[in-house]
């Protein structure tokens, strides 16, 4: 049998900014994608015409570039979205149905497959991973009593745990990396994935790990419309860290009381902080076992074959059935290979972000 061929379309590896934040994750997992016998391909212009299946990443302004290479390659498509609480478009998603072989994310509420099923569209849940070979346990003196790598201009709630924290925590005694923690006496400073940042968190007797509110968002008596795990969580727990993170909602679904401490009251959460920093013994079971979980079930190979699993599932029924578009089908795709490639309700959510950000520096 032939090695499958995946074609990845324009996942901007060439903008620096998402190549540091990403690009080693993205590597990790394609590696692990050759590893299981995929030949993978990446392309910018116009994808690969060879390619099995191709991939691309709708959201953020791409829709337009994504409907111009399913249309250019013709083939069976796997779309990368975000939660469908903030990308989801009926009339787009309808109008290019016939492709898709089914979409991925890594919101794990029952919102996104609830939506896409309305469709009749599969949504397969990949959270993020992370590369043993990369994120490990380096035996450092931990000379931070708190460590955080992240942006504070990421969505919005950080502050009412970070606010608590510092009232009781001296800064000297803590290591904030990224954009927004000023106003505590931090640098703006940034650093990209990779070795550097493992060596950061191996620094810190605590790793916290705070979600905004976005990748934890509710919907009053419906439940939870997004539950999107960071890659933090897994990094971490790969790196043998200890870590307090503010969204047990997210965290349980991938590790247990045992192996990682997660409290969503700020109050509480800032008191799990001080308790473990007066007890710093009880803290190593706690590294060991996420690390066991985290090479178990959190590496990228484990990702990688899911989703493989899934395109061999899903790709013989779509290749014998027919997948041509009428005419009025192609008339109708116009729209999104020449206008603009936002949906009003990602405007919307875009907006509320960009107000949220820059009214969380206010302490």
């Amino acid at each position: 049998m032939s090695k499958l061929k995946i074609d990845f379309f324009s996942f901007n590896l060439d903008n620096p900014v998402i190549e540091a934040w990403f690009g080693g994750m993205y590597r990790s997992f394609f590696e692990a994608l050759e590893s299981l016998g995929c030949e993978v391909s990446h392309s910018m212009i116009r994808p690969h015409a060879d390619a099995d299946v191709l991939v691309v990443p709708v959201g953020g302004g791409q829709d337009k570039s994504a409907a111009q290479a399913m249309r250019s390659f013709g083939g069976p498509v796997i779309m990368n979205v975000g939660a469908a609480a903030y990308w989801f478009r009926t009339g787009f998603l309808r109008r290019w149905r016939s492709q898709i072989l089914f979409v991925y994310g890594t919101d794990h509420s029952e919102w996104s497959p609830n939506r896409f099923a309305e469709l009749g569209i599969r949504y397969h849940c990949m959270p993020f991973a992370s590369n043993p070979a990369v994120m490990r346990p380096l035996n450092l003196p931990r000379i931070y009593d708190v460590v955080f790598a992240g942006s504070a201009r990421s969505g919005t709630g950080r502050a009412k745990y970070t606010d608590l924290l510092f009232d009781e925590l001296d800064p000297a005694k803590a290591l904030f990396i990224g954009p927004g923690w000023e106003r505590y006496g931090f640098p703006n400073q940034h650093i990209a994935w990779g070795q550097l940042l493992n060596l950061v968190y191996n620094l810190g007797s605590i790793c916290i790990n705070i979600s905004n509110d976005e990748q934890k968002m509710g919907n009053g008596t419906k439940g939870f419309q997004r539950l999107d795990a960071n890659n933090r969580l897994f990094d971490l727990a790969m790196a043998g860290c200890f870590q307090i993170s503010n969204a047990p909602q997210i965290v349980r679904r991938y590790f247990d009381e045992s192996e990682v401490i997660a409290i969503d009251e700020p109050d509480e959460w800032v008191g799990a902080i001080s308790h473990y920093l007066e007890h710093p013994t009880e803290m190593e079971s706690l590294r060991k076992r996420a690390r066991e979980r985290a090479l178990a079930e959190h590496t990228w190979e484990y990702r990688a074959k899911s989703f493989g699993d899934t395109i061999k599932e899903l790709l013989p029924k779509w290749r014998s059935s027919p997948k041509e578009y009428s005419h009025w089908q192609k008339l109708s795709q116009i729209r999104d290979l020449a206008l603009w490639p936002y949906g009003s309700d990602e405007l919307m959510a875009r907006v509320r972000r960009r107000v949220g950000s820059t009214t969380a520096g206010a302490r």
